[in-house]
């Protein structure tokens, strides 16, 4: 005598076909907390050598509840997996996307340039005046500020932009399909936004200015070199400014 599923009917979901075709399973007592799915296999098989639908079907029941609790315990796990993922790639301060997660982008960006042929710009961006800050108002108004920073640069990225906190006071926005002209108008736009909406800190309107470098990508050049030059272009955007941090 042998017991098989229909493969049409077979369930996608273990516990929900269970409870739809097998209602009054169940009637056998529940096997030792002990006992593993290898077990309750070994039962079932033992249990088809004997006439008597209901302790075949009470542990097929239990096959199911075993088995169901499995697939609930496994995503649970792959959600939790996938949060703390998730957590590795944000930047705990501002919520944008580290370094980490900054990389992990660049590196399919830098991918879909090169098989698409379709660049665009990296903008670095650098606060100014953060360590006048951090020395005069203590830390929590110069994390106040790059949080002030970051919010200016979420709110700006357009669809399929990307922008990251990636260390310090350091920024990085990509701007895909733009090249620097209208990548620098619009980053420009950013700064101005920022300068216009100073932060109230403890009474006082602390002024956030960034300075930013642009350099254009194609899926040629790295990460590193698309790093460099536009650190580059950022510092030579930061001596042209003056550092306004507190008025």
């Amino acid at each position: 005598m042998s017991f098989a599923l229909p493969a049409k009917d077979f369930p996608a979901n273990l516990a929900e076909w269970r409870a739809d075709h097998a209602p009054g399973f169940g009637q056998m007592p529940p096997a030792h907390a002990g006992a593993g799915f290898a077990s309750l296999v070994l039962r079932l098989r033992l249990a088809l050598r004997r006439d008597g639908d209901g302790a075949r079907l009470g542990l097929l029941d239990q096959i199911l509840d075993v088995a169901a609790e499995s697939e609930q315990r496994l995503a649970d796990q792959q959600q939790r997996i996938d949060e703390l993922e998730q957590l590795s790639f944000t930047d705990e301060l501002t919520g944008l996307p580290n370094r980490r997660g900054f990389e992990r982008h660049m590196a399919q960006e830098l991918a879909r340039s090169r098989s698409q042929k379709a660049g665009g710009v990296l903008g670095f961006l650098d606060l100014d005046g953060l360590k006048g800050i951090n020395d005069s108002l203590g830390h929590a108004a110069g994390d106040a500020a790059l949080r002030h920073a970051a919010r200016h640069l979420h709110h700006a990225a357009r669809p399929g932009d990307f922008a990251a906190r990636l260390h310090g006071d350091e920024f990085a926005m990509v701007l895909p399909g733009l090249d620097e002209a209208a990548a620098g108008a619009h980053l420009g736009a950013v700064c101005a936004a920022i300068d216009g909406e100073p932060l109230l800190w403890a009474g006082q309107r602390l002024r956030i200015g960034l300075s930013f470098g642009l350099v254009a990508y194609d899926g040629c050049l790295g990460l590193a070199d698309l790093l460099r030059a536009s650190d580059r272009a950022m510092y030579l955007h930061k001596q042209s400014r003056r550092s306004r941090p507190i008025t």
